[in-house]
């Protein structure tokens, strides 16, 4: 787009808060369609339209344009995610286990391989996005059919009743416009944005940390980034398996212990290897917290899941939306070695009240009935 200087920055931001302000919106609104069509027709709207959406932003020259188009391609974005976190939930039901947090790794690494892809790209086509924009934006629509035919109709998901084997019930009711459910979502959403705080300021101001503040070269704290997400991707791979061996909730309280212990390591001790060990316990920490939070939501009220999980991510994407900009305020105000004391302080109520949220009777059940349910389900 040719955007330069102090103007193109303000630009730039504002097309970036646009897609950011959509993706909350868009989150919030789908779960009223997602609770009354069911998942499947949800996700393949957003698989057409969320890739039709990407390619025109490789080609427009107009700021306000591209802004327009950052508005809708961010609604359809959260769209899509609070869509496939909801199926996600529904799925959980035929396993009768937790698999959030191995789907979440597949997200992680996704992640990770089409931003390589998108580096390869960026260096074949330095003066426009068109081409990469339309063959990504294109392939992801394929794909997206492909996978959206595969989904679970609305009546294939198992009803509440039979889920109960596997899954817990709320000690605070059913009610779908149960005013102590959306208090229990609000409440899972504003923890969570301790979370993605502390995630912003290792992705957009670790590798500054490791330059100003340890000392080291760009290429190690580049490196010391890569770390924490690696290290994500490892944790979500083995965390189901954890929350089966200890509990999800347990396993959310011991997690948010090693994130705040790898975010105070590098504070106390400003070397190298403090900041690798202790970016990388915080990507094992904050590896499962997310998924069995989103889980433990989709599971209070059956009957509105889509509706709770796209309350809670309404509100984590409004973090990604705050994080830059307050992470940035606290940088030039205290300074950028007191960086981690903020993500800190926002995780310590998360550790306290997020178990205490999950926390979930369980329903009545043995090892036959359970039989009976997979015989059933099968």
């Amino acid at each position: 787009m040719g955007l330069s200087g102090n103007l193109g920055d303000a630009n730039f931001g504002m097309i970036a808060f646009g897609i950011g302000v959509g993706s909350a919106f868009g989150s919030f609104l789908v779960g009223l369609f997602l609770d009354r069509f069911g998942a499947k027709k949800v996700i393949l709207a957003t698989a057409i339209a969320y890739p039709l959406s990407i390619i025109p932003l490789g080609y427009t020259t107009d700021v306000y344009f591209a802004l327009a188009f950052g508005v809708i391609l961010g609604s359809l974005r959260g769209a899509t995610d609070t869509a496939f976190n909801t199926h996600g939930v529904q799925v959980e039901r035929f396993y009768q286990r937790s698999i959030m947090t191995s789907f979440h790794a597949a997200y992680s690494l996704g992640g990770f391989l089409l931003g390589m892809v998108g580096s390869m790209f960026a260096s074949q086509f330095t003066d426009s996005a068109a081409v990469p924009f339309t063959v990504l934006g294109g392939l992801m629509l394929v794909i997206g059919l492909i996978v959206g035919f595969l989904m679970l109709e609305k009546h294939e998901v198992v009803e509440e009743s039979k889920a109960t084997v596997a899954a817990d019930v709320s000690i605070l009711g059913q009610g779908s416009n149960s005013t102590k459910i959306i208090l229990l979502m609000l409440g899972f959403g504003f923890l969570l944005l301790g979370s993605m705080f502390g995630e912003s300021s290792i992705t957009d101001w670790g590798q500054e940390y490791g330059l100003r503040v340890i000392g080291v070269t760009a290429a190690d704290a580049g490196v010391a980034v890569s770390v924490f997400t690696g290290a994500q991707f490892i944790g979500r791979v083995f965390g189901d398996r954890l929350a089966v061996l200890i509990g999800p909730s347990r396993l959310v309280f011991l997690s948010a212990l090693i994130a705040i212990a790898g975010l105070v390591l590098p504070t106390v001790s400003h070397t190298h290897a403090a900041v690798l060990i202790g970016f990388a316990m915080f990507g094992l920490g904050l590896a499962s917290i997310a998924p069995l939070m989103l889980s433990s939501a989709g599971r209070k009220d059956p009957a509105n899941s889509g509706r709770n999980i796209g309350i809670v991510n309404c509100i984590g994407y409004s973090g990604m939306l705050l994080a830059p900009a307050i992470i940035a305020y606290v940088v030039s105000t205290v300074g950028i070695e007191k960086l981690m004391y903020f993500p800190i302080l926002l995780l310590i109520p998360l550790a306290i009240f997020g178990p205490a949220l999950m926390k979930q009777t369980q329903a009545p059940g043995n090892a036959s009935n359970a039989s009976d349910l997979q015989q059933k389900l099968s």
